[in-house]
């Protein structure tokens, strides 16, 4: 019964810190932001590592045939199609999100003042994954927070992009970007 607390608890968490990472990187103004944002986004990718341990240790007995075959079971289940190459989407999601927390520990320079694209890029992929984990793939309170998460992102996009298309034109500054 542990295994299976622990194993659901640190998803929760994981994606709870993952949550509170992304509405903080949509309002934060702070200086102190990157700083405080990086431990918030390494103690969820923790927590994460902690739960694909306890996923492979209580439910698949450390078998990466019976987490694929339980993901073809579960994608049967919910979507009327067998497909277990998606434990490969969780191993990419895995990895992506340890790369970004090793980067931004390693090379923070680099990692602040990367593209946004690049930024973007990473979490459109996790953003995904964590949503159809979250509230496709599980029930209850899982799902439900699931959905209020991303009804919070949504909503913090919005009002992101909001006040960001509501800045004012430089008046020497012409919409081509010409100087006047």
């Amino acid at each position: 019964m542990p295994g299976i607390w622990l194993t659901h608890w640190t998803i929760r968490l994981a994606l709870t810190c993952y949550l509170a990472y992304l509405a903080g990187w949509l309002v934060a103004r702070d200086a102190r932001w990157p700083a405080i944002g990086r431990w918030i986004w390494t103690a969820g990718c923790g927590l994460f590592v902690l739960h694909v341990v306890c996923a492979m240790a209580f439910y698949h007995h450390w078998s990466h045939a019976a987490a694929f075959d339980k993901t073809a079971r579960e994608t049967q289940e919910l979507l009327g199609f067998s497909f277990g190459g998606g434990i490969y989407f969780s191993y990419v999601f895995l990895l992506l999100w340890l790369a970004d927390v090793l980067w931004s520990w390693l090379a923070p320079v680099s990692y602040f003042t990367r593209p946004l694209w690049i930024a973007a890029s990473v979490h459109v992929y996790l953003l995904f994954i964590a949503a159809n984990g979250a509230m496709v793939f599980e029930s209850g309170p899982t799902r439900w927070g699931g959905i209020a998460g991303c009804l919070l992102l949504a909503g913090l996009g919005v009002w992101r992009w909001s006040r960001f298309s509501r800045r004012e034109v430089r008046p020497d500054v012409s919409l081509d970007g010409h100087m006047n």
